[in-house]
């Protein structure tokens, strides 16, 4: 059975390997080879990247029942907690999705580099920690209410014009309309999958395919702040470029609003 599966899939991580090494200059993290777990027939089949090529390092049962279609990255405690990318086999079908693999890299270096340390700032991940909650997917945040749509379109109609004292007059008014904890969730999100977005949406553009632009549009939802997070840290990077490659400095920009009104003062 492991063998069908390391011959099945192959050629399929040369072609990623391939893929990766055009676009390695955009970030170092895109230099780096984490563990890439394929779900198929109730098990992860985990490989892992070993003298130039990926190749098949053990399986173990799927117990959390993940669906078709998974993207994620996360720690495995087969892997002795080492973050992995965690998807099903179609997502080596085309170039688009295989970039996708891209973005979720981005969550295996935060959780190597800094995520763990700016969490312990953060009452809800605190909290969740001890619970075992699913904060950043399960958190009830007030995507319908009026008031936080209303602000939140016209947040993404600033971004449009450019208009920097705008942006941060809006994006003011927006986090006084939310509580303490809801920004805390908010940030964090525009920071882990803004950035995520960002490195995505920057693969995609130098190989000439379609950007990712999910949660642009109404109803808002999770996504939404990934396409705000990307685009705030797009305005962050244009006023300070080394900050690309310092991410915890990424995410206190967002957290403080730094850059909007005087692009000069991202630290």
């Amino acid at each position: 059975m492991e063998r069908d599966i390391a011959l099945k899939y192959s050629n399929k991580f040369k072609a990623l390997l391939e893929l990766q090494d055009k676009v390695k200059s955009i970030h170092p993290l895109l230099s780096e080879h984490f563990p890439i777990a394929i779900v198929e027939d109730k098990q992860l089949h985990i490989f892992e990247y070993k003298k130039g090529s990926y190749s098949l390092s053990h399986s173990e049962p799927d117990t959390m029942d993940l669906p078709v279609g998974v993207r994620a990255a996360f720690p495995l405690e087969c892997m002795q907690n080492q973050a992995a990318v965690v998807v099903t086999g179609e997502v080596f079908d085309t170039v688009s999705e295989q970039v996708i693999i891209f973005h979720e890299f981005v969550h295996c270096y935060q959780y190597h580099t800094c995520e763990m340390p700016l969490r312990e700032h953060i009452d809800l991940a605190k909290r969740s920690a001890n619970t075992g909650d699913s904060w950043e997917l399960n958190y009830p945040f007030p995507y319908a209410d009026n008031r936080y749509i209303e602000i939140t379109r016209s947040l993404f109609e600033s971004l449009d014009k450019k208009d920097d004292k705008l942006i941060g007059s809006t994006r003011r008014k927006l986090k006084v309309c939310l509580t303490t904890e809801q920004v805390d969730y908010m940030v964090w999100q525009e920071w882990k999958e803004g950035f995520a977005r960002y490195i995505e949406n920057q693969v995609k553009f130098f190989l000439g395919i379609n950007l990712n632009h999910g949660g642009r549009n109404e109803p808002y939802s999770r996504t939404t702040f990934y396409e705000m997070g990307s685009q705030f840290i797009e305005l962050i990077v244009q006023a300070s470029p080394g900050s690309l490659y310092k991410i915890e400095e990424l995410y206190y920009a967002l957290k403080n609003d730094l850059f909007f009104e005087n692009n000069n003062n991202v630290r």
